[in-house]
Order: structure tokens, then sequence, then C-alpha cells
């Protein structure tokens, strides 16, 4: 990035007022990043700008959209993706630097170290905030905590598949399916992991990179 070159800034977030007030704020600290575009979902904000250099993402929107495929989206359009959040779980955070966001700030941390995310971002350098860096090297890592059967199950079941269709992929019954979906859902529980709905199970699925690029951009999951 050139020495105070403007670095035009969007925000995907459900809270247009919060935003108003950054917008005046960043501005202030930093007269060179400016906020020139904000939406509540990652649709929205394309439509309205196509030319953002930096995009600060919202793991939690109203439309149910999942943070990779968000991610995934933004970085398409040619925005580097910086991950402003409030207490947003490990594994939401996972499943969009996995997708290739470059920065993750909590929302009460102080403006500089967003500032700060944002710019290195631009020079294509990640930033991760102290704090998130700890969140995520306690958290637990998903990929151990399933079975080889059990992701198979989560897999196939969280790309769109009824479970019907998943036993008779494995080779098991319908019954032993559920089952293991039970036992699925309680250990992402026991990790703080939502798990109760096919689309919750659709977004831990892709978080683990379990879902071909077809899958985690297709529609939203079919109910159970």
């Amino acid at each position: 990035m050139e020495e105070n070159a403007v670095v035009l800034v969007g925000a995907v977030d459900d809270h247009p007022v919060v935003l108003a007030g950054l917008k005046t704020v960043i501005e202030e600290a930093a007269p060179e990043v400016r906020l020139v575009a904000h939406a509540p979902t990652v649709d929205e904000l394309l439509a309205e700008r196509d030319d953002l250099d930096v995009v600060l993402l919202d793991l939690r929107l109203g439309d149910a959209s999942t943070p990779g495929t968000n991610t995934g989206r933004l970085l398409a359009a040619g925005a580097q993706v910086v991950v402003y959040t409030d207490g947003a779980k490990p594994a939401q955070v996972y499943s969009a630097v996995a997708r290739g966001a470059l920065g993750v700030v909590l929302k009460d941390e102080p403006l500089e170290v967003l500032v700060e995310a944002v710019r290195a971002a631009h020079r294509g350098e990640a930033v991760v905030s102290v704090r998130m860096a700890r969140a995520l090297e306690t958290a637990p890592h998903l990929d151990d905590l399933l079975s080889p059967q059990e992701r198979q199950v989560l897999r196939l079941y969280a790309a769109d598949l009824p479970a019907k269709s998943v036993a008779r992929r494995l080779g098991i019954g319908e019954g032993t399916v559920k089952e293991y979906l039970k036992r699925i859902r309680s250990k992402l529980a026991a990790v703080d992991v939502r798990a109760s709905s096919k689309l919750e199970l659709r977004n831990v699925a892709e978080t683990m990179g379990l879902l071909d690029d077809d899958d985690a951009t297709s529609g939203a999951a079919q109910p159970r």
C-alpha cells in the first residue's frame, strides 16, 4: 500500500446506527481510511459498491448466511475481509479465516486495533487481535471432536441429503444415521457450538472444510 493511500472500506452489519458513528470515529483517527458503504447483508453491500478495498464483516447476520461463504464472496469481489464482531464463537471465526479473512477484531477492543487491522488487510497482511488469538488458541478443534464416521454423516447430511439418503450412501440404517446426528449435536453442544438446526450443522460442516465449493455456495439447507 502506498503511504497515505486512501482505503475504501465497507461494512456488513445489522446495526447501521453503530456503523454511522464508527465512520466518524475511524476517519478522525485515520483520515486515509474511508468507511464509504454499509449494509445488513453481503448481497446489499456488493450491490451498493464494487470497488471496496476492505470489508468489515460481522459474523452473525439476520439473513442466515454463513461466515465462510460471505468471506469467499467478498474476496471474489476484490475486497479483503476483516472480521469485526462481538462475542463470535471461535468456530465462526475459523470458518471466515479458513476462507481467507485477514483480520479478526472484537467490537469492544480499542479503535486503533481495528484501524491497524484494516491497514494490514489492505497490505495483504493478517492481523488477529490478542484477545481473539487467545480465544482461538484455547478453543476445541472441531476436527478432533468427531469420529471419521460422524464426519461422513455430517458431510452428507449438511450437503442437503435427507437421513434416508445418507443411510443408503453409507450402507447403514436410517435409525443409525439419526443416532449419529444426535451424538454429533451432543458433542458440539458440549463445546458451546450451536447445532440444533440443519443450517447450523451446515455451518459447522463448512467450518470443518467438509463441504466442497458447490456445497458451500448452494442455497440454504433444507429442513430436517
